[in-house]
């Protein structure tokens, strides 16, 4: 039952609205690499501890710019700060180094993960980790004695550095994930310890370190079902979650939600009614989420953005660069919260939604969802999630469309799998198509059309009106990528639905075609396992237009441009790509190929006999 991890999504690695903007400007990059980027990388071998701390410092902030940060990159910063800077005699070098690799990991992804990963950046890490642990150690024997706040506030630091930096690299391939969870014992353990010392008063961190904490916990309880029966060794859940309730902080308390969900999903068994459970998880989250003022949010996000001095930002030097960042990190540190809160809460409530549309006792079986459960999903997740969806439309502000469509997708699906459709859900799905159709963004448009697909499966007859011609013939325009492989499959889906009761059998023609020359193209390179999906969802789908000659358009489409031959010239080749799947490395597929060469053998059969 364990998720995956082979180059598991960074949660961290998003598009950034509050992220300094990139100057390109390709002419002066050869200027600015020999003025500024090079000066700065070599005063990182400066035996001055002032001089290499302020350029360690005005490499941070610059490589919040794509650009500075691709020129940093050229310069072989990440080797440099760690051969100068990580065993420094200064903390404060070390904690700022270990910060901005975490920072480039987050922002260039697997090329920097992995190029740390080999040059040993773990044994660093497990020294850091072992001189955190002696401080901490000191200061809970000692009754918290350090009476010096800044370096208490650097040891702090350098704990949600450090932890960062894991998750980042975790994040990287299969074989990091791997390393880094069979070495995760003895930083689990003391994780938990430092959460047990600040929930029961026995040595109280600061808010920012006690939500890095809370992260590291949920990441890998997305991750992994061995982490998360590891969790089962700390005792005081239900205080921590008591006392995560009482707090302030909307991201603390998001965290701990999705760490019930993980628990959850791993434990089922010896939890109470999965309704009720994941229902007051999704309640929960809601009243996390819209505590966030959305307009207050943008406006807070438009100022850092577009300060006044935003102009030339690049043409100040490091100092005053680094002055006018700092006067807003009260502000930006809240904006980076607040987001992240609301990421978190979409990425649990998707999880939940589409955990809650699967019963894995009688998964043919229709759900019966509760009215409890029911008021919760139609008078607070929907309506949040449309609220967001229309406020994200207008101007992208939080960059978090991708997250919005794939909530309400999960939403719409669960929906689609309950015994009974709500009445509500009739407005509410012409309400969201409406909406999609509107968009202008042609990309989230193809993101979201698995909504699309799950409301026509809904309504039926009824949604027709409401589909463009247009619009059909602009899905048939789409082409098949590694890019676009889920929204391709949502694309055959959508049409595959649309063709039975369009009511026009040219439309209908169109559509089969375009069904048969996607089943064409994929058979001809099977070794995606793209091309394998597009298969299964192109033969289904003809399937479900043919599979009755009662049909208006069975005789003039199916018949008279003879499909059965087609299908059966086609049966051989589904049957050599089923025998080639790899079950060691692809059981699943493996089953869900050979489930379709064998229902393709017996639709063939039913359609020859079906005149008769």
């Amino acid at each position: 039952m364990g998720k995956l991890k082979k180059g598991r999504k960074n949660q961290k690695a998003r598009l950034n609205p509050i992220a300094s903007k990139s100057q390109q400007d390709l002419k002066k990059d050869e200027s600015t690499r020999t003025s500024k980027i090079q000066p700065l990388v070599n005063k990182l071998h400066s035996t001055t501890p002032n001089e290499k701390s302020m350029a360690l410092g005005a490499i941070t902030i610059l490589s919040e710019d794509a650009r500075m940060r691709s020129l940093l990159l050229k310069e072989k910063v990440v080797s440099v700060v760690m051969q100068t800077c990580l065993n420094d005699s200064n903390d404060e070098i070390i904690v700022e180094a270990y910060g901005l690799l975490r920072n480039l990991g987050i922002e260039e992804g697997y090329d920097v993960t992995k190029y740390l990963w080999r040059q040993g950046i773990w044994t660093s890490i497990e020294s850091a980790l072992n001189k955190i642990d002696e401080s901490f150690k000191f200061l809970l024997e000692k009754g918290n004695v350090e009476k010096d706040k800044s370096k208490l506030q650097l040891l702090y630091d350098f704990t949600e550095n450090i932890l960062s930096l894991i998750l980042v690299l975790a994040s990287g391939d299969e074989s990091m994930y791997d390393s880094v969870l069979s070495k995760i014992d003895p930083i689990l353990d003391f994780v938990l310890k430092i959460i047990d010392g600040h929930i029961n008063r026995g040595l109280r961190v600061t808010n920012k370190l006690f939500d890095a904490l809370l992260e590291f916990i949920y990441e890998f309880s997305t991750e992994s079902v061995e982490f998360v029966e590891k969790l089962e060794r700390f005792e005081h859940w239900d205080k921590l979650i008591s006392f995560v309730n009482e707090s302030t902080s909307s991201l603390a308390k998001v965290y701990v939600e999705g760490i019930k969900f993980n628990n959850y999903e791993v434990l089922e068994s010896i939890h109470a009614n999965k309704q009720v459970v994941l229902g007051e998880i999704l309640h929960n989250v809601f009243a996390i989420v819209t505590s966030t003022d959305l307009q207050k949010l943008q406006e807070r996000i438009e100022s850092i953005a577009h300060p006044n001095n935003a102009n030339e930002p690049i043409k100040k030097d490091a100092n005053t660069l680094e002055k006018d960042l700092s006067g807003g990190n009260e502000t930006k540190a809240e904006t980076k919260r607040d987001l992240s809160t609301i990421e978190i809460g979409l990425s649990i409530i998707t999880a939940v939604l589409e955990y809650l549309s699967i019963s894995e006792d009688a998964p043919e079986k229709a759900l019966n969802l509760s009215g409890t459960l029911q008021t919760v999903l139609f008078e607070q997740i929907e309506p949040m999630l449309v609220q967001l969806f229309k406020f994200e439309l207008k101007a992208n502000i939080l960059q978090l469309g991708e997250q919005i469509v794939g909530a309400i997708n999960n939403f719409s699906w669960l929906i689609l799998s309950s015994e009974h459709l709500p009445v509500s859900w009739f407005e509410k799905s012409l309400q969201l198509w409406d909406i999609i159709l509107s968009i202008q963004d042609e990309n989230l448009q193809l993101e979201s059309l698995g909504i699309l697909w799950a409301i026509v499966k809904s309504l039926g007859p009824q949604i027709v009106d409401k589909i463009p011609p247009e619009f059909i013939s602009r899905l048939q325009q789409v082409q098949a990528n590694n890019g676009n492989a889920n929204a391709f499959l949502n694309v055959i889906g959508l049409l595959g639905s649309i063709a039975p009761i369009v009511n026009n059998i040219e439309i209908t023609f169109e559509i089969s075609q375009f069904l048969i020359n996607s089943l064409k193209a994929a058979c001809h390179e099977p070794q995606s396992a793209r091309n394998l999906e597009v298969i299964i969802e192109s033969l289904n789908a003809i399937y479900d237009i043919f599979g009755d000659k009662d049909f208006d358009y069975d005789y003039p489409i199916f018949v008279q441009h003879n499909y059965l031959t087609l299908l059966r010239d086609f049966e051989p080749r589904i049957k050599e790509i089923y025998k080639r799947v790899d079950k060691s490395k692809q059981p699943h597929m493996k089953v869900k190929m050979e489930e379709t060469w064998i229902n393709l053998d017996r639709f063939i059969q039913y359609k020859a006999s079906e005149r008769e």
